[in-house]
């Protein structure tokens, strides 16, 4: 038999350890439709804009996820986990910002999306020894974008990519919602998430470099929808 020759892992960026490009699984895993966040759950009150109409086709989407990414709460999201992903390893910080984030939700589904969402996220997130202790944790609740920043910081993953992760995970579960709702097809769901993609990159790179001084909305159609979905009287999703 001949000599069987083993080569080192090497990734573009030069590693060659076993474990080069252990941050990306762990990303793969925790931006996974599978993860157990509950995003399928929620609409963000997208079920009620399109009860009225105000979203109906692929154009009056990417207008409306559009808005938010710029101007309203994902666009806001993206700041607290920025600076959740700064304040991974300080539990005291950590905890203002959770505060704060909960503080800023407009309306009481708004408030439960955020933080169920982010407690199922932090429970799933244990299995990778990656979340603070259950001593740290008591006593706040934890809204989703900020456990994302903790839990990405922790798992290596890069601050660049952390946001572009969070954000994508929004607007995928808005086009998803979409589909469903509207109805779109697949293909044009699809196209919604292309076109939206130079969005996402401009409210990241934003993000970077903006503090929780910055925090504000101006998409008041949007709270407004969250706000009447409370009394929807036919809902397929929770928020």
């Amino acid at each position: 038999m001949g000599t069987v020759i083993r080569t080192p892992m090497i990734d573009r960026n030069g590693g060659t350890g076993p474990r080069d490009g252990v941050d990306f699984l762990r990303l793969l895993s925790w931006v996974s439709p599978a993860f157990p966040t509950g995003g399928y759950a929620y609409s963000h009150g997208l079920e009620w804009a399109v009860e009225q109409g105000d979203v109906r086709d692929v154009d009056t989407l990417i207008a409306w996820v559009s808005a938010l990414l710029r101007h309203g709460s994902i666009g806001n999201d993206l700041i607290f986990l920025r600076v959740a992903w700064e304040a991974a390893h300080d539990m005291a910080a950590l905890r203002h910002i959770a505060d704060f984030a909960c503080a800023c939700a407009s309306s009481r589904e708004r408030y439960e999306e955020t933080v169920y969402q982010g407690e199922a996220f932090l429970k799933a997130s244990a299995v990778w020894d990656v979340v603070p202790t259950k001593a740290e944790l008591v006593g706040v609740r934890w809204p989703l974008p900020v456990v994302q920043g903790l839990v990405f910081r922790r798992g290596m993953v890069a601050c660049k990519q952390a946001l572009l992760s969070g954000g994508y995970a929004a607007v995928a579960a808005l086009v998803s919602a979409a589909v469903r709702l509207v109805p779109l097809g697949q293909t044009d769901g699809l196209r919604a998430l292309a076109r939206l993609e130079d969005v996402l990159l401009e409210a990241a790179q934003d993000a970077l470099t903006r503090t929780l001084e910055d925090v504000g909305s101006a998409c008041f159609r949007s709270d407004l929808a969250a706000m009447h979905h409370e009394t929807q009287e036919t809902r397929l999703f929770r928020t």
